[in-house]
């Protein structure tokens, strides 16, 4: 990264359906507008293919490859964007070894919540797998979601290099666990943390933005974090607001409540400025905090 980077960063909120079609369609409607608006990152959010019934997730869901994950990388290919292709269902290989187990209590097929990165080229750039899933309880104690039932968690961090840029690949839940970008930061202090979401509406009212700009703030990064946005089905709606932040932990860019694209730019000189005048990152003490 150079202070003469500059990148226009998209942002995508929608409303994910059960039709599987109709959510990929409106998927690339809104790809294609970002990179009209001259957006050289794209980022669709959380589950974009498909929300509905775990009864269905394993047939929605597709191996690594397959049509869905081809038809990603042609977009990112015909519009010459870096796509960071929210999360779609991935069905484990058939000889995949898992310590997980890959059916609920009710004999349902259980898939990964996988992030696919797509470069300029549409070849995979980085892949991966939500570790944290999101489990949350109504005001009488019983499950009002519980993504264990539908999904096998992943186990391995993901950080990569986009146009000379450290980017550290996150979903959602993730960002209530600052472990995981700790660890993240080990090799070097991401520029940029992604988190495609499909953040609940109560959950989102109290901690969406606080927690977004929190990452930002401790890795003085900038934060990339579409959204779902409205009702899914009963019982099931998401907060919107797709965000881009700033590494001093300003709102560049906020999609609303409603579909569409949050834009923002980038700026490698803005990212140095920070980090220059408020020394943090090189002022902690890893020695002291790994205790007696």
């Amino acid at each position: 990264m150079t202070s003469n980077t500059s990148l226009k960063l998209a942002a995508i909120s929608m409303t994910t359906s059960a039709d599987k079609a109709r959510n990929v369609d409106e998927a690339e409607r809104l790809v294609r507008d970002a990179a009209k608006l001259g957006a050289d990152w794209v980022q669709l959010p959380e589950m974009f293919p498909f929300m509905g019934d775990y009864a269905y997730n394993y047939e929605m869901a597709e191996l690594e490859g397959g049509p869905l994950y081809q038809r990603l990388a042609g977009w990112a290919k015909e519009l010459k964007i870096v796509l960071f292709a929210g999360t779609v269902g991935e069905r484990p290989k058939p000889d995949e070894p898992l310590d997980f187990e890959t059916k609920n209590a009710i004999g349902q097929k259980k898939v990964f919540n996988t992030s696919y990165v797509f470069g300029r080229d549409g070849e995979l750039l980085a892949k991966y797998r939500k570790i944290h899933l999101f489990n949350l309880n109504g005001e009488d104690g019983r499950p009002r979601y519980a993504e264990s039932d539908g999904f096998i968690p992943g186990e391995e961090p993901v950080s990569l290099v986009v146009d000379g840029l450290k980017v550290a690949l996150s979903i959602c839940y993730d960002l209530r666990f600052p472990a995981l970008y700790q660890l993240l930061s080990k090799s070097g202090d991401p520029d940029v943390i992604t988190v495609p979401s499909a953040f609940t509406k109560g959950t989102g009212l109290a901690h969406w933005e606080l927690l977004l700009r929190a990452r930002a703030v401790e890795h003085q990064s900038y934060v990339f974090a579409a959204n779902q946005t409205g009702v899914h089905s009963p019982g099931k709606e998401s907060f919107g607001h797709a965000l881009i932040i700033d590494p001093w932990g300003s709102v560049l860019a906020d999609s609303g409540d409603q579909p569409g694209v949050a834009l923002a730019t980038l700026s490698g000189a803005a990212l140095k400025d920070v980090r220059s005048r408020l020394p943090a990152l090189a002022n902690r003490r890893p020695e002291v905090y790994r205790g007696n």
